[in-house]
This record gives C-alpha cells, structure tokens and sequence, in this order.
C-alpha cells in the first residue's frame, strides 16, 4: 500500500500582504493583550475585554476569512492560519475562536455575517454535545411547527456561551442535519456555565427544552458537509493557535534559561537544558508546516484538506504539550508557582488538546482515512 504525499499546491508560499497581517496582528497584541493583561482577566467575570474586543473586531479580524459578499475581508485560509498563531502567542482571552468559526458558518451556509463580523452580537458555536464527540456527532433534534422551529437537545463546550448573543448550532431535522442560527437569551434554553481547566477560555453548556425560533432561523436544511467543513476549518484554526503559544513557551523557556545562573554558568550552557529545547523546536516547526500544509490544501479546495487538518491538529497537540511540559520543568521550582506564567500555557495546552479531539483521536481518524 502507497500513501500519497498531501500534494500541496504548486506556488503555495507567503505574499508581502502575510507578512504585513502578521506583523501588524503581533504589534496590537503585544500592546493590548501582555501577560498582565491575560492575568487580570483570569478572574474576570466576563473572562474577556470588550474594549479589546471591540477593538479587534473593528479591525476586521472576525471577518478576514468571510466574504466579501458577507461582509469580510475575503482572505485566503492561511491568512486565518497567521492570526490565530498571532492569538496563541499572547493566550489571547477573547472569543476570536468562537465569532471566526460562526461567521465563517453562516458565509457558507450563503447568509450576511455583517452583524458577527462587526462584534455585535457576540457569536459562537456549538460543535459538540456531552459524551465526548468531536466528530459533527449529532443527537439535538428539530421539528417544525408552521412557521417555527422546535430545538431540543444539549450542547456542550460552547465557547463563551453564556455571553454570547447568539449561537450557531446543528440539530437533526428528520435524517437530515440542519444548521440554526438561535438569538441568546431565548425561551426554551438554560445556559449552564462550565468549569474548565483553563480560565482564558470560558464555556457553557445549553440546554434546548423546547425552544422555538423563527423559521429564517435555519441557515441551511442540508448542513452535512457544511458543518464536516467548519470541523476542519475549527482543527486548522485551533491548530495554529496553538502553534503560537508552543513557540510564546518556548522563547519563554530559553530566556530563562539564559538569564538563570546555576554553577557560575547559565543553566542553557548544559546540554540536559539544550536538547529538551531544541526537541520542542523540531515538533513546533514540524506541526506548523502541517498547518501551512492544511491552509493551502483548503484554500485549492484539495479534498485531502481534511487529513492535512487532522495532521495538523495532532502534530499541534503534541507540541504544545512538549512545550509546556519542558517550560515548567526547566523553570525549576519556579515554574510550579502562580507567578511563573508556565503555568497559563500548561493550562492552555490541557484545554487545547481536550478540544476538538486530541492526538490520539486525530490519529485513529488518519489511521480510518489513510490504512482504510
């Protein structure tokens, strides 16, 4: 058996206009998002600036993937890819994530995303229900009645769902998988804040018991492929995202191991201190070609987009772990303590891998895909 190489596409490469988006996404960050800023949140009760907030959404940023026709900025996938590695750097608490994967859904179910794009209400999505499924798994139901929709079911991990304004969610509609856009508060569904292990990223459980919405409230009766397709989109994203906060830890833990004198010499002089960090550097920029990898292959409309994104995700996993779990043991005791920010990236690495299926699941995916 011969397993075909990914085949990306010829000409694939970095413009003057990436090169600016980063620059110019790291330069806003780097003022408006330090580590201060990430730790004053952390006790927040909304988790989030709306003043940043606002401020990144007037830049555009929620919509730089959607349309022009929906009101984005039109930008290819790995533009996206070049932002949410900018985001992972800094742990950004803000729901980029979320407002992306929900305007990018309601542009490819071929509806205005002016509103999301704009901030205003916040938006987010439902890509999961309790039991642990990444996969576009789906139990929720809805049934019409005249000119509403009836919603039944419960989605978990939604990303900022108690403060959103409005949620992009699947529901069955007979075997048909349909895609709702459902206005926040509404009748008929309870919101359940969750716990999680990382307090940059806020979560909450919805409850649909009834709910009824209008029936312009379905974006799309056949929502099978769209919603298979911002799975992938939510793998890349989340993927680069954490590609950035892998190298934040990394250049974190060699300058500590540069300015941290042990033995009259700094402590990266020792070869235990060298390897560690140079391994964290060979799977950073291994899963980051994967990631570059998935943005083109989405961008030429390659259906070996998927397996790219799974790759990537995996990869990304797996580094960022590695990074995190080199940060706090070369900090020494230090990084075991609230005031070593080790331990943000630590947190954020346990939530990032937990979200939207970890490597092994990503794998075992391949594994169905590639060896049949």
């Amino acid at each position: 058996m011969t397993i075909q190489p990914l085949d990306v596409p010829a000409g694939f490469g970095f413009t003057s206009d990436h090169d600016l988006l980063r620059k110019t996404a790291r330069k806003v960050l780097d003022e408006r998002c330090p580590m201060t800023a990430v730790r004053r949140l952390i006790d927040d009760p909304l988790g989030y600036d709306p003043a940043l907030w606002r401020e990144l959404a007037g830049l555009g940023w929620v919509g730089l993937g959607v349309s022009e026709r929906a009101g984005g900025a039109g930008l290819d996938h790995l533009s996206l890819a070049l932002l949410f590695e900018e985001a992972g750097r800094c742990l950004l608490p803000a729901p980029l994530l979320p407002a992306t994967l929900a305007a990018l859904a309601v542009d490819a179910a071929g509806s205005d995303a002016r509103a999301i794009v704009d901030g205003q209400p916040l938006a987010t999505v439902a890509l999961a229900e309790p039991g642990g499924h990444w996969a576009p798994v789906v139990t929720a139901t809805a049934q019409r009645d005249g000119d509403e929709w009836i919603l039944d079911g419960n989605k978990a991990h939604v990303l900022w769902g108690a403060d959103a304004g409005l949620v992009i969610a699947s529901f069955l509609c007979g075997t048909e998988l349909a895609l709702f856009a459902v206005p926040l508060p509404a009748g008929g569904v309870f919101v359940d804040r969750e716990v999680g292990v990382d307090s940059t990223r806020r979560m909450a459980r919805l409850h649909f018991r009834g709910a009824r919405v209008p029936a312009n409230a379905c974006l799309s009766a056949d929502a099978r492929p769209l919603c298979q397709s911002l799975h992938v989109r939510a793998y890349l994203l989340l993927a680069a995202e954490m590609i950035g906060a892998a190298t934040a830890m990394l250049l974190r833990t060699r300058d500590y191991a540069v300015d941290r004198i042990q033995f009259d010499r700094p402590i990266g002089a020792f070869q235990a201190v060298k390897h560690p960090l140079v391994n964290v550097l060979i799977a950073t920029e291994q899963a980051r070609n994967l990631v570059h990898a998935a943005a083109a292959l989405l961008d030429a409309g390659s259906p070996r987009a998927a397996t790219a994104a799974h790759m990537a995700k995996a990869a990304a996993g797996d580094a960022l772990s590695l990074a995190a779990d080199r940060g706090v043991q070369l900090h020494g005791g230090f990084g075991f303590t609230w005031d070593c920010d080790a331990h943000l990236f630590f947190k954020r690495a346990l939530w990032s891998n937990a979200t939207l299926g970890d490597p092994a699941w990503h794998r075992r995916q391949l594994a169905a895909t590639l060896l049949g």
